[in-house]
Formats: structure tokens, C-alpha cells, sequence
């Protein structure tokens, strides 16, 4: 296995770093959430939308961007257009904090094309956080490999 270490804290310094810099101007960039490498099955990249709580009529399982796509369409495009030149998995995972009403609620939303207009292919699975979990640690464990 490749030497690596465990996340032990989280890094939005860069983020804050930006916004410091831009002053204000509109951004032209994406921030990934997390792009990995798997041995077979290639470049994989995931992006974590929060349902938060105080979105009372909504919940992970419930949850699309194609609900908010008139506030955020850019990011999934460029997203989706960066998956295509990486030849990448994308994964968009829906999910609520730990604690919360439904932290144990998962979709996992594999997107396969996308135009202006939204997603327009994709295969969406629904899951628990702790079966995501056991899922997601095999991956990063094959990623390592």
C-alpha cells in the first residue's frame, strides 16, 4: 500500500485565501470536494452536497441539483466537463451533518451527461451513511493500492 497519512483536519485556508484575493470579483473556478485515483477503474471524482437542516422540505434522498440548477448550474458543468477530459467517474453525494434529522439518508447521484439544461443521464442510488461509509473506505483502500 502507498504511504499516505489520515485526514485530520479540514483545509479551507486555500478557500479563504482565494476570497481574499478576488476582493469580491466573481469566480470563475470550481473547488473540488475530493479527486482520486483507482487502479482499474481510473480517475474518480466526488463532489459532497449538504442538505442542510434548516432546508426543512428537503433531504438527501430527496435532494437534486436539477432543484437549485438555476443558482448553480456552472459548477455541475464544469465539473461534468472536467470528468469528461480526466475520462473520470463523477459522484455527486448527497448528504446531512452528523446529528442531525437525516444524517443517515445517502444519494449518490453518478452522472453520465450533463447539459445547460441539467443532468440528463445519470444512475442515483440511495443509501445509509454507514453503509456509504464501509463502501467509501473499500474505495480509498483500492485507491492506495
Amino acid at each position: 500500500m502507498k504511504s499516505s497519512k489520515p485526514l485530520t483536519h479540514d483545509d479551507s485556508s486555500g478557500f479563504e485565501f482565494v476570497k481574499e484575493i478576488l476582493k469580491g470579483d466573481a469566480t470563475f473556478a470550481i473547488n473540488f470536494d475530493r479527486l482520486q485515483y483507482h487502479p482499474q477503474k481510473g480517475y474518480i471524482i466526488f463532489e459532497f452536497l449538504l442538505c442542510d437542516e434548516k432546508q426543512q422540505s428537503v433531504s438527501p434522498h430527496t435532494s437534486h441539483p436539477s432543484k437549485y440548477w438555476h443558482k448553480n448550474s456552472q459548477k455541475f458543468i464544469s465539473l461534468f466537463q472536467v470528468s469528461k477530459a480526466l475520462n473520470a467517474i463523477l459522484y455527486l453525494v448527497n448528504y446531512a451533518k452528523a446529528g442531525t434529522k437525516y444524517e443517515d439518508e445517502i444519494r449518490i447521484i453518478e452522472v453520465f451527461e450533463v447539459d445547460e439544461t441539467g443532468i440528463t443521464q445519470e444512475k442515483t442510488y440511495e443509501t445509509t451513511r454507514e453503509k456509504f461509509s464501509a463502501s467509501f473506505r473499500k474505495l480509498n483502500i483500492e485507491c492506495g493500492l
